[in-house]
């Protein structure tokens, strides 16, 4: 089984499929698109544009960044304005970290067990929020 052991093997373009599994609002939203992850100073830049399918509006478009930091063993999550996130472990199949954001609470399974495809699995709970997003990373 080969698994990514080094944060410039994200480096590229990757297609994406989410799902977003929403308790609170009975319903499922899906989303399209891509996420570009290039070089920095410190890392990779994670750049992600999707077309995203909520039940009964119009398809609206989403992006997201984040920055990637190399942090040996470990890739160093961090939002766009530079705070901290998560963490993955690479050469594992599997990843798991935990972030909290009070009141809410985000839990992160990373899936690498068929690297090249990986995906990533959120559980968010809080008093307004409780939901589960799934993505599915491919590369372009």
């Amino acid at each position: 089984m080969t698994l990514p052991s080094s944060l410039t093997e994200f480096e590229g373009s990757w297609s994406l499929s989410r799902t977003i599994n929403d308790a609170r609002a009975g319903q499922v939203v899906q989303a399209e698109g891509h996420a570009v992850l290039r070089p920095s100073e410190d890392g990779l830049i994670y750049d992600e544009e999707v077309t995203l399918r909520v039940p009964g509006q119009a398809e609206m478009t989403g992006t997201r960044r984040y920055l990637w930091r190399d942090a040996g063993e470990r890739v160093s999550v961090h939002f766009e304005d530079g705070r901290f996130f998560h963490r993955l472990k690479l050469g594992h199949s599997r990843s798991n970290d935990h972030h909290d954001c009070p009141p809410d609470s985000y839990d992160a399974v990373y899936d690498f067990s068929a690297w090249p495809i990986w995906s990533v699995h959120w559980t968010v709970n809080g008093p307004r929020k409780a939901y589960e997003m799934k993505t599915e990373y491919r590369p372009r």
